[in-house]
């Protein structure tokens, strides 16, 4: 059943290409109006009024690419799987749900066929990045990536900061338009394309800005204020709208999971060992004792064997070569060990 489940979701899942497609996408509007600003309208700002408009515009689009990074490139606090076993072949036998008991309230934890554990309060499986994050808000495509644990603050603070950012560049394109509203249209296209652009990008991130603000203030989370955990009862997670905040956006962060990593295994050590190479017994004297001694010989890089009759009325009782290069590199000596 596992494994039918797994291979369904390998299906589903969209080529690595083709999720990074609305990063650029939000990039690219972002960059682009951005350096429309700067370069056009934001010189005269400069001339008419003061400098500090450049350096408040300079900081805050600064530390929206800053936490747009690091809520891209952070771990949300993805768990690493449970290293599979035999006994993971009937996941049947595993109990669906088992309840835990959280200031008086009685919380689910469901067993994740995918990683073979079951996830701790507040923890859910992303289906696009197959993996269970600890307190799951949700996968974000706009940055290609799970906010959890770990980057919500980076993801909170880079939609605030964006919010900021778009209405200072509203605000001052407009004000630029209205005193130059005696020009021809040509001259007013940039600050028209500017206003545009600002205008359709406001709404919704100022309305997602507003709806974590309250999720954040609540102690809750995207996905259990979406599927409605705590709608009809308490909320255990909730310790009050300061306690919250300061916990979420400035508490410290736990540290990044490893997953377990079996021991690895010693390859043995090759031994040269001397095989023994006997002859019948009709071939060896008889009544005659045999005596062993060592007999060094070069030979040409092609080792072939002695000739028998260097042993007069003997056997080979055993043969080690050794690789000891000579002047020339091209003999090698060998060891025979010989019964005369």
């Amino acid at each position: 059943v596992s494994k039918l489940i797994m291979e369904r979701r390998q299906k589903k899942k969209r080529p690595c290409g083709t999720k990074q497609i609305p990063v650029f996408v939000a990039l690219i509007v972002l960059t682009g109006t951005s350096s429309l600003y700067f370069v056009f309208i934001l010189p005269y700002l400069i001339k008419t009024y003061h400098f500090m408009i450049a350096i408040m515009n300079g900081v805050i689009t600064f530390m929206v690419y800053l936490m747009f990074a690091r809520a891209t490139f952070t771990d949300p606090g993805a768990f690493p799987k449970a290293p599979e076993s035999e006994d993971d072949e009937n996941d049947l036998r595993q109990p669906l749900y088992r309840n835990t008991e959280i200031k008086g309230i009685t919380v689910k934890m469901k067993w994740c066929e995918t990683c073979r554990f079951y996830r701790p309060p507040r923890c859910s499986h992303c289906s696009v990045c197959n993996n269970c994050v600890e307190v799951f808000d949700h996968h974000c495509p706009w940055v290609d990536n799970c906010i959890g644990k770990n980057n919500y603050r980076y993801f909170f603070f880079f939609v605030f900061l964006l919010t900021l950012h778009i209405v200072s560049v509203i605000v001052l394109t407009g004000l630029f338009f209205y005193q130059n509203r005696g020009k021809n249209l040509k001259e007013n296209i940039i600050p028209i394309i500017i206003l545009v652009i600002g205008s359709l990008a406001a709404f919704p991130v100022m309305g997602l800005t507003g709806f974590h603000i309250g999720l954040v203030s609540l102690g809750r989370t995207t996905n259990e204020q979406v599927t409605g955990k705590f709608g009809s009862g308490h909320n255990p997670f909730d310790l009050g709208c300061w306690v919250n905040c300061c916990l979420v956006l400035f508490g410290p962060l736990p540290p990044k999971y490893r997953g377990y990593k079996a021991p690895k295994r010693r390859k043995p050590k090759k031994q040269l060992t001397t095989q023994p190479i006997q002859l019948p017994n009709n071939q060896l004297p008889k009544n005659e004792p045999l005596h062993t001694q060592h007999i060094q010989i070069e030979l040409e890089p092609v080792l072939e064997p002695m000739p028998r009759s260097i042993v007069k009325g003997g056997g080979w009782t055993g043969i080690q070569t050794s690789n000891v290069p000579s002047k020339n590199n091209d003999r090698v000596l060998a060891t025979y060990e010989v019964s005369v």
